[in-house]
C-alpha cells in the first residue's frame, strides 16, 4: 500500500471515529461541521472520503457492526461449542450493557435501519445472517463435539439466542442491574437447555 493510500485509510478511520463519538453526543443528526472539527479536516474531507451524510452514517454503522463481531468472536474462539456459545451470549451482553459511545451509536443505528432509513436495512439484513449462521455453527460444532446434545434443533437454538441477543441489544433504557438479571436468567436457560 503506498503511502499515500495509508494517509487516507488513517484519515477515513479517524473520521469514523469521530463520526462515533458525534453521533454518541449529538444523535444522527450531528453535523458534518461538527464531525469534520472532531478530527481537524475539511468537510470537504468528509464528502471526499463518504459522498455525503448518508454515506458517513452508512459506513459507521458498517465499522460498528464489524467492530462488535470482531470482539465477541475474539471472546468465544476458543472451547468446546457450547461453551463458545455462552462466551459469545456472555461478551455481547457485558458489551450492550456497557453504555459506552460505540454501544450507544450501535443500538441507535440498528433501530434506525429498522424504522426510519430503509438504506441501511440490507446492512442489517446482511449482519443478522452473518450472525444467525454463526451462532447455528456454534451449536452444530457443540453438537459434533458432544457438549450440545444432538437432538436438539440446531437453527432452532441459534436462531433464539439471536433473538435474545437483539433483545439485549435494546434493553439498554433499562437499569444495569435489570439488565444482568435478565441476562443470568437466560443463561441459565440456556444451559438447561444446550
Amino acid at each position: 500500500m503506498s503511502t499515500r493510500a495509508a494517509a487516507a485509510d488513517l484519515t477515513r478511520a479517524r473520521i469514523v471515529d469521530a463520526a462515533i463519538e458525534r453521533f454518541a453526543a449529538d444523535g444522527l443528526g450531528a453535523s458534518f461541521d461538527a464531525v469534520a472539527a472532531t478530527v481537524g479536516v475539511t468537510k470537504g474531507a468528509l464528502y471526499h472520503h463518504f459522498g455525503s451524510k448518508e454515506g458517513l452514517v452508512e459506513a459507521v454503522y458498517k465499522e460498528a457492526i464489524r467492530r462488535h463481531a470482531d470482539r465477541v468472536i475474539e471472546a468465544s474462539r476458543e472451547g468446546t461449542g457450547r461453551e463458545r456459545l455462552l462466551a459469545l451470549v456472555d461478551a455481547s451482553a457485558r458489551l450492550y450493557a456497557s453504555r459506552t459511545p460505540f454501544y450507544r451509536v450501535l443500538v441507535t443505528l440498528h433501530l434506525t435501519a429498522a424504522m426510519e432509513r430503509p438504506e441501511l436495512a440490507e446492512i442489517a439484513r446482511r449482519m443478522q445472517r452473518t450472525q444467525r449462521d454463526f451462532m447455528i455453527e456454534l451449536v452444530r460444532e457443540g453438537q459434533r463435539d458432544g457438549s450440545i446434545r444432538t437432538a436438539l434443533d440446531a437453527e432452532a437454538v441459534g436462531l433464539t439466542v439471536n433473538a435474545a441477543l437483539e433483545g439485549f441489544l435494546t434493553q439498554q433504557l433499562e437499569p444495569p442491574a435489570q439488565q444482568r438479571r435478565w441476562v443470568a436468567k437466560f443463561r441459565s436457560l440456556l444451559e438447561d437447555l444446550l
